[in-house]
């Protein structure tokens, strides 16, 4: 029976009735179901290929129809509740889980698992009429209701109330075999500030157990200038409005600090809630994007079990291949965060733009596959007939129970439903690091917030798309993680760094490892106060460098914010070797070599022929010292190809420009997975030794053709030390 058959047929014969009978069919069934669920093991022994279902939103005698048609487009999981707080507890301390009862058992029945979530992200009415509290503020004010998000994470009503429905959820699923996981909140870190008075007590309290005594605090926050000087801490308030000059650089660290602390102890306390009280149920929370406001190591290290994020990158086809690598970066920081590699995609765009490829969301979700996810949820089922994301494309675009690219979703299903227990224990192994730091993105500025040119995460982004194209793996680690077992790491905008880290850095290089900096490097303490040294800072005798003068881009017109045109044309960086002219983007320093040679210089005036990226032997490692920058990622991608060659390092399957290579291993193969990114065939590749290529099932194939947006999963019996290096 169709969907629109049972919605009429459901009218006219009485909507309790049928639902009774629904319910009490599905339910015979139920308990076969789950025990084949659970036969299947731990849900990291397979691929979770998923959705978001919100059963809230539509009559209980539709769930049926959606919950079968998942099950015959491939869904093995559904992730569920994370809005419906004022469905689960209608008034404070009542709780009703009946609906939600059965929708999971009608999914159960399918042969589909559930990831539950705790509802937090958006409070009910009565919590809001009770404790207004519960909302925060921002530089306007306070939030008013309706919104979601917007929550207090220092209100101590909105913590109680959460650990409240928490617990009740808890204690309610946390033994249901059906259940194989648990997201907290939802993306949490957004809005990215809160100014309301439950939080500036907050960060008062948290400033005095960071200094101890407002002397130090004043010392460090440098107090005489400007006369902010303070003699008590409840003097310490947030600057929402601040007059000339705006916050200072160390008030900003600290605020950014203290506001991922505030989420971390929030996501916290429900993960030790459910902790406490579930059975064989992971726990993890869906990052809106890992470079944001919070920091995702800390949350991994400390109490998930698993890092998500919810990736809604652009179409395949729509731009410049290299866009795709923001998908990638995130599932590498990912899966370097999340513990034992375990990462997922909580959300996925599961629609089409009209001029893109349908071959793009294939391509995808094994871009997914290929950096180690572990699964991916696509959103959403079907969207909402009201609210604010009613206009909002879904896997069912219309209301008409049309699914327009279903024969493409059932060849992901069937591809990944084998893929995913062959490569449940497979890691990923990297020889090439890029540390990516969070106290130097709070100081330097994230996404949109902060200085736009020339924010934290834009340069990590430039610089990762440019080492891709070394064709290797590629770890994104934080700054205090072990070096062990890399030959090349790559530390973008490392300008805030604790004397721990430049004697690791240090060790790394005396050791045999390359290391890549730019500009400003190892000028600033961690708490933002500056060195008194001149860049490289405490990296100038390993990078064989010094930095005496430079050229900042963004002041050079500040009336336009632009060069004159003839003195922009001018400017340029070449690589040696090569006839290439890079456009700098932001930064020019003059350098004077300590030793090192140059591999790049400039172009313009008197920078004419001057160093502008060097490199230095030190011990038995290389320092490659980066005084510029570019928008082109080309500039990048030939710096990468310069360290790369100067760590010795090559591609794991050497392929086109455009094709991406990456690789899992277990004990008895590694996996290769070769992704065309590009709408252009790619044919003849030739591969290092035969292989089987695991998608055509071919045996011992010697070359692989990859039409476009295509790609390529190829085994190779264990024994090829390609691809070794860092677990």
């Amino acid at each position: 029976m169709d969907r629109r058959t049972f919605n009429k047929l459901a009218s006219l014969a009485g909507i309790g009735t049928l639902i009774g009978r629904a319910f009490a069919e599905v339910g015979s069934q139920v308990g076969p179901r789950i025990e084949s669920l659970q036969k299947n093991g731990s849900p990291w022994d397979r691929y979770m290929l998923g959705t978001a279902y919100y059963p809230e939103w539509w009559q209980p005698q539709e769930w049926e129809t959606d919950f079968r048609e998942m099950h015959e487009l491939g869904i093995n999981t559904v992730r569920m509740g994370e809005f419906a707080w004022a469905m689960f507890e209608p008034s404070s301390g009542q709780f009703e889980f009946d609906w939600m009862d059965h929708a999971i058992d009608i999914a159960n029945h399918y042969g589909i698992s559930v990831v539950l979530c705790t509802p937090t992200a958006s409070v009910p009415p009565w919590l809001y009429a009770e404790h207004p509290d519960v909302l925060g503020s921002n530089a306007n004010g306070p939030y008013s209701y309706g919104g979601r998000k917007g929550y207090c994470v220092n209100s101590p009503n909105y913590l109680a109330a959460g650990a409240g429905v928490t617990t009740a959820l808890a204690e309610h699923y946390g033994h249901h075999r059906g259940i194989i996981g648990w997201q907290l909140d939802n993306e949490p870190g957004i809005p990215f500030e809160c100014f309301d008075p439950n939080c500036e007590h907050a960060f008062q309290a948290w400033l005095r157990k960071q200094y101890g005594t407002i002397d130090e605090l004043n010392r460090v926050w440098n107090g005489a200038f400007w006369s902010n000087k303070y003699s008590d801490w409840s003097q310490i308030h947030f600057p929402k409005n601040p007059a000339e000059g705006g916050w200072q650089p160390a008030i900003t660290l600290n605020y950014r600090h203290f506001f991922s602390d505030s989420y971390l102890n929030h996501l916290r306390r429900q993960a030790e809630i459910l902790h406490k009280k579930v059975e064989s149920q992971f726990v993890f929370t869906n990052w809106p994007n890992v470079t944001w406001s919070v920091d995702i190591y800390s949350a991994a290290r400390e109490f998930l079990d698993a890092t998500a994020w919810d990736n809604y990158c652009s179409a395949p086809g729509l731009s410049r291949f290299q866009r795709q690598f923001i998908s990638a970066m995130n599932h590498d920081i990912s899966r370097c965060a999340g513990p034992k590699q375990r990462f997922l995609c909580a959300e996925q765009i599961a629609y089409l733009p009209t001029n893109a490829s349908p071959e793009g969301m294939r391509l995808q979700a094994y871009l997914n596959l290929a950096h180690g996810s572990h699964g991916h949820f696509y959103f959403e089922w079907r969207r909402p007939l009201a609210g604010n994301e009613q206009f909002r494309p879904s896997f069912i675009k219309g209301f008409d129970g049309v699914i327009p690219e279903k024969p493409l979703f059932e060849q992901i299903g069937k591809e990944f439903v084998r893929f995913g227990p062959m490569l449940a224990k497979a890691t990923t192994k990297s020889d090439i690091a890029m540390i990516y730091d969070y106290t130097n993105e709070w100081a330097q500025g994230f996404w949109s917030v902060g200085t736009k040119n020339d924010h934290y995460d834009a340069k990590a982004g430039q610089y990762y798309d440019g080492f891709k194209v070394l064709q290797r793996n590629l770890d994104v680690i934080p700054v205090a993680d072990d070096l062990a077992g890399y030959r090349l790491v790559v530390a973008p905008n490392l300008r805030m760094v604790d004397d721990s880290t430049v004697n690791r850095l240090k060790e790394f290089v005396a050791g045999g490892g390359t290391l890549v900096l730019n500009y400003r490097a190892g000028t600033q303490h961690t708490d933002a106060s500056m060195r008194r040294v001149v860049p490289p800072g405490v990296f100038a005798e390993m990078s064989g460098v010094i930095s005496h003068s430079k050229l900042d881009l963004k002041e050079y017109s500040p009336q336009s914010g632009q060069l004159d045109e003839k003195v922009d044309a001018e400017l340029g960086i070449v690589f040696n070797g090569s006839a290439a002219v890079f456009k700098p983007r932001t930064i020019m320093e003059s350098l004077t070599l300590n030793g090192a040679e140059v591999i790049a210089t400039y172009r313009g005036k008197r920078m004419t022929q001057q160093p502008a990226i060097t490199r230095h032997r030190y011990r038995q490692g290389w320092v490659i010292y980066v005084g510029t920058d570019s928008t082109a990622v080309e500039f990048y991608e030939a710096l990468a190809r310069a360290a790369g060659k100067t760590a010795g390092l090559e591609p794991l399957i050497a392929v086109p420009y455009g094709v991406i290579v990456t690789s899992r291993e277990d004990d008895a193969a590694t996996y290769y997975f070769l992704l065309n990114l590009t709408e252009q065939p790619h044919e003849n590749i030739v591969l290092p030794k035969p292989m089987q290529n695991l998608i055509t099932e071919q045996q011992r194939v010697t070359r692989v053709s990859l039409a476009p947006l295509d790609v390529a999963v190829l085994m190779a019996p264990k024994g090829s030390k390609r691809g070794t290096g860092k677990s």
